[in-house]
């Protein structure tokens, strides 16, 4: 047992995390420039739904219910009723019930961050006892290892001991009961004291200390989660959701983080950023009808705007085609120098063993192939893939035993219009082929399809390609091994 500890300040935070962070603020940029052409209803909408996605995943991170993919995303696209959910799959009511608390205690966090009203205890326990409010019992111990039902108390903190159990199985002890108001006091203190603090910096070390206090009895991490979001609304970011395929990855974050090292969370956390933002680079609905007077007025200073506007998208989509071509030519060179490893190793096998490399960038007209395989890999990263000119993509096969593993990483634009956000995206499909006759080819299975693979990268125009290499360099040689991972066990 790793006894408790006061919580300590936000230190210095060394390495990357500086340019990680200035990327999710390119992003973000590009993101408001989005939110404030759109109507106030269609923003609601948008938070709404991002509100709701993690109502329904946090749930599903601590193992209170399950509920599929298919009825999630109706869920969160037309709402958490009764009707919705009864039509889509077999979710409880009570089950249902908990859901719509997660969200009720999010909306709160919300309307309280627009008062500009900042972290408190009162705001902390109230914030609990809406998430926990149809939850009237925990599972716990008793003082001979026995489980037991004990009633749970919302919005009150412990008066039993609690733990975290390590991914090496230690046991790291929280606050006392004693001790918990006070570390609480200084908890709220000293997070007052990161103001100045990026606020994915300032939501992982919220986080992190709030769980290693564990004030409560149960829903210590629901409520966590919830509190990341407080940092990120005053900062004007984009909510974020822990999904069930990153609970592994979750979790190991913050045991770095209960080993002293808070980086991996901050970066745990940027990357949903960077998905949340990204996700929401759509298009604005028309603009209003005409009129006359002060609206015309209005409309010819608007006109001198949407003029500078275009020399701006202009420039975003000159500097965007740069940098994608850039980093398209380092991937094809990174995947060259795979391929003639791998076919040395695979003909050890099979002597007919073969990889080829393919590989295009607009405005060749082979750079809109493979349009099929990239809106399906946007998908999967949660993002709007505009293919309109194409995308700059890599192909490698891989041909052995009659079976054909097709890698494709692409450089793609994201949203509509010149956004000024690249979505470096990586798919893999295992396929039955003869060795030369594409014609006989046939989908058996796509490799990364709901798996905890990382699926993308994002860059903005402003980004400096030597900073970011090796984070996108990590995802495709990452993505190729599990791909080839796969592809080896069909074959066995």
């Amino acid at each position: 047992m790793i006894p408790w500890q006061r919580i300590e300040p936000l230190g210095s935070l060394n390495g990357e995390i500086a340019t990680r962070l200035a990327g999710v603020d390119a992003l973000q940029t590009a993101w408001k420039e989005v939110q404030a052409a759109a109507s106030p209803a269609e923003v609601e909408a948008s938070l709404k739904r991002r509100l709701r996605k993690h109502a329904i995943e946090t749930g599903i991170i601590e193992r209170l219910y399950d509920v599929s993919w298919g009825v999630t995303e109706a869920l969160v696209a037309e709402g958490l009723t009764t009707e919705v959910a009864l039509s889509e799959g077999d979710v409880t009511e009570s089950t249902l019930d908990i859901i719509r608390d997660q969200f009720e205690a999010l909306a709160y966090l919300v309307d309280w961050s627009r008062d500009d009203q900042d972290l408190s205890l009162h705001f902390i326990k109230t914030l609990h006892s809406i998430i926990v409010r149809h939850q009237t019992h925990y599972d716990a111990r008793d003082q001979f290892g026995n489980l037991v039902r004990v009633p749970l108390k919302p919005g009150v903190w412990k008066d039993l001991k609690n733990e975290i159990t390590r991914a090496d199985g230690t046991k790291l002890e929280c606050t006392p009961p004693l001790f918990v108001d006070e570390e609480m006091e200084r908890l709220v203190e000293l997070y007052r004291d990161t103001a100045d603090r990026h606020p994915l910096v300032r939501a992982a070390w919220l986080h992190h200390r709030f769980i290693l206090i564990h004030p409560f009895s149960d829903g210590n991490g629901r409520v966590a989660r919830a509190l990341t979001l407080l940092a990120l609304q005053k900062g004007h970011f984009a909510p974020i959701a822990v999904d069930r395929l990153q609970r592994a990855e979750y979790i190991a974050a913050l045991d770095e983080a209960n080993s002293g090292d808070l980086r991996p969370l901050v970066r745990f956390f940027a990357l949903l950023e960077e998905r949340a933002l990204r996700a929401e680079l759509q298009a604005p609905l028309s603009p209003s009808p005409q009129a006359s007077g002060a609206v015309a007025v209005a409309r010819a200073y608007a006109t001198r705007l949407r003029a500078r506007e275009v020399t701006d998208r202009n420039l975003k989509a000159e500097r965007s085609a740069q940098l994608a071509t850039a980093a398209h030519t380092r991937l094809v060179d990174f995947l060259r120098a795979l391929s003639t490893q791998l076919e040395e190793v695979f003909r050890e096998l099979d002597r007919r063993a073969m990889v080829s490399l393919d590989s295009a960038v607009p405005p060749d007209e082979k750079a809109g192939y493979w349009h099929g395989q990239l809106v399906h890999a946007a998908n999967l990263a949660d993002f709007y893939t505009n293919l309109s000119a194409g995308s700059w993509w890599a192909r490698l096969h891989l041909r052995l035993r009659g079976s054909l593993l097709r890698f494709i990483t692409a450089v793609q634009k994201v949203g509509q219009g010149e956004t000024g956000v690249l979505a470096v995206t990586v798919y893999a499909e295992v396929l039955n082929a003869a060795p030369t006759d594409s014609d006989r080819q046939e989908l058996l299975f796509r490799v990364f399809e709901h798996s905890n693979t990382p699926d993308s990268a994002t860059l903005v125009y402003t980004d400096d390609l030597d900073a970011r290499w090796p984070e996108i360099q990590q995802l495709v040689d990452d993505a190729l091994a599990s791909a080839i991972g796969r592809f080896s066990e069909h074959l066995a």
